[in-house]
């Protein structure tokens, strides 16, 4: 299959199960206006919107719930779990992008981001890595206790992650990203959570689950967990309204999750876009 040069449109369907609606959801992907960034289409699911789409733009300003993914909205209407194709899309080096989701949120697959990268290869939307060329002029931080993350000025991008876990298949563990590493090794990474949590949610029977000594599935990596919360990180950092690996940072996460993620992408923003101005 012929690959799509950087100026071709593309145009991606997909057809999966809400997690948490349990009703199907279609999801289109499509080159978007240039300089637009990535929007999400949404549907507005109110009887009296007749049908109605409402844009939100995937920016940190529209972040309206971190609780257990990323949800975005505008007035009534809400999109959940839209960090995975945030993910997706930064990491394949895509920038003006249009997402059109026709449910309250993004179908979640296996759990990671690969739902995604295997529709834009099968799509034959070549990957371009990045040159990271927005400068980071000092170091910004967010924090709360024990839990931090850096964004640092560097020469290029990397994403690093610090998971310290009372669990003996996880403990502490480091794991760090750029633009050099295959997108799979982020991109494969299932979300997870204990075993009770996701009984809650009926999530169970095709999740990651954590029990007291394991997993209830065999792991893609030995490290997967910590991988899944890179995965979370670059999608999360999406939302500062440019692909965050064309900036010049070292970020290095301490024991963070998606609220802290938006905090620091709601410090960035503006003085990333504006350099842009």
């Amino acid at each position: 299959m012929q690959s799509l040069s950087v100026t071709d449109k593309f145009r991606v369907e997909y057809k999966g199960r809400g997690s948490t609606s349990k009703k199907d959801i279609s999801v289109v992907i499509e080159s978007g206006a240039p300089g637009q960034g990535i929007v999400f289409s949404i549907l507005d699911t109110r009887p009296e919107s007749k049908g109605a789409y409402v844009t939100v733009a995937a920016r940190v300003e529209n972040v309206v719930n971190t609780l257990r993914n990323v949800v975005l909205g505008k007035e009534s209407v809400r999109l959940c779990i839209v960090e995975h194709v945030l993910c997706a899309v930064s990491i394949w080096g895509l920038e003006d992008v249009l997402i059109t989701v026709d449910g309250p949120e993004l179908p979640l697959g296996d759990g990671s981001a690969n739902l995604f990268i295997e529709l834009f290869k099968s799509a034959g939307v070549a990957r371009r890595v990045l040159t990271a060329d927005i400068e980071l002029n000092e170091t910004i931080t967010v924090g709360t206790g024990d839990r931090m993350i850096l964004a640092v000025p560097d020469s290029k991008f990397s994403i690093t992650y610090l998971m310290d876990w009372d669990h003996p298949k996880i403990g502490r563990k480091w794991q760090t990203f750029d633009a050099s590493k295959a997108p799979e090794e982020i991109a494969a990474a299932r979300t997870f959570a204990s075993l009770k949590e996701h009984q809650m949610l009926g999530l169970a029977d095709d999740s990651v689950s954590l029990t007291e000594d394991g997993f209830t599935r065999p792991l893609h990596f030995e490290d997967e967990p910590v991988r899944h919360k890179l995965l979370d990180l670059l999608g999360d950092l999406t939302l500062i309204g440019v692909n965050p690996m064309r900036v010049k940072a070292k970020f290095i996460s301490i024991k963070g999750g998606h609220e802290l993620d938006v905090q620091l992408a709601r410090k960035l923003a503006p003085l990333l876009t504006s350099s842009l101005s």
